[in-house]
């Protein structure tokens, strides 16, 4: 079996394409799906460098994201038959390689109209964004809604579904060039924090604090200084620090101003849960509508996986990178 192998030697990471592996064990309750295609997410770069320590450990096969076409079914799958085309997330990564198996609660059906390759394109941004708009920050129509690093994959997405409902929605990018996507989307104002004052350009167009959701992916200076934006009673969201840890101040900042602070992580949200397959209906149903647009920037042949990995690597990638394996 083909696919991509993370190994750590000594203290450095190597990534590389492997034509032996093993074929996956296939228990009771998985399915055994032949991958299409995989997802880069920010997390398979994390993999590569030891700042996202896989439980498996190393040597480990790569991917969390894909989508692909069902070959076997355990004998207690009762949801999935073969030949079904579906899209997933695997907890134990192995999504670039040929065949996986994973459990039949990490995997959703893909109907007619969705693609297999809108089905990697989606899983985890789009599925991020909706929780973090709906299940976590509870967005409504009347919120003005903060998003850093909005030009991104999530970015993106988040932007759409909040527009959707009707929110004002404020970003700010930390790459020149990445604001034009957003606005594309319906953002109500894009800044580019290398050239402007973010806070100030907000409170001069939006009032003192007019920010009552914040989604943030930076963490560090960005997030400290976005409190100064935050109406009483609002909420910030967390999904990443891409610019350090949130600062040692965090709670004096939430007391200030009475905020809510939560962390997602879609994996752990119960897949079995209504909100989980609502959020699964609701995404599907606006790509057959063509009411959410999903920016596939690049599609890699499994051969020039290292290309895909220095795409996303290099921060300059707006939408989706994919690798196709089959």
């Amino acid at each position: 079996m083909k696919g991509i192998q993370i190994d750590k030697i000594n203290d450095n990471f190597h990534r590389s394409l492997e034509f032996n592996l093993q074929q996956p064990d296939l228990n009771s309750h998985e399915i055994l799906v032949e991958v299409h295609f995989g997802g880069l997410n920010y997390a398979d770069l994390m993999m590569c460098n030891g700042s996202y320590p896989h439980p498996k450990g190393y040597p480990l096969q790569a991917g969390i994201e894909f989508s692909g076409i069902v070959m076997e079914c355990g004998s207690q799958v009762q949801k999935f038959s073969v030949g079904d085309r579906v899209a997933g997330f695997s907890e134990n990564a192995g999504a670039f390689s040929e065949l996986l198996s994973v459990p039949e609660d990490s995997v959703t059906k893909l109907i007619d109209e969705v693609s297999l390759e809108a089905g990697a394109a989606y899983y985890v941004q789009t599925t991020t964004a909706f929780h973090l708009l709906n299940t976590v920050g509870k967005v409504d129509a009347s919120d003005i809604v903060l998003i850093h690093a909005i030009g991104g994959g999530v970015g993106l997405n988040l932007t759409q579904l909040a527009k959707h409902v009707g929110a004002t929605v404020i970003g700010t990018v930390g790459t020149s060039g990445k604001e034009k996507r957003p606005l594309e989307c319906g953002a109500d104002l894009v800044l580019d924090r290398t050239k402007q004052e973010f806070t100030k350009e907000i409170q001069q167009k939006f009032g003192k604090s007019p920010v009552r959701l914040l989604i943030d992916s930076t963490g560090a200076d960005i997030l400290n200084d976005s409190f100064d934006l935050m109406q009483n009673l609002g909420h910030v969201v967390s999904y990443g620090e891409a610019s350090g840890k949130p600062y040692d101040n965090l709670w004096s900042q939430l007391v200030l101003r009475s905020l809510t602070f939560s962390r997602l992580h879609i994996g752990h949200i119960d897949h079995q849960s209504e909100d989980w397959l609502q959020a699964q209906n609701t995404i599907q149903e606006m790509i057959k509508n063509k009411k959410l647009k999903l920016f596939i920037e690049h599609t890699f042949a499994l051969e020039d996986f290292n290309l895909a990995y220095q795409s996303l690597d290099s921060r300059k990638v707006s939408g989706k990178i994919l690798i196709k394996i089959k």
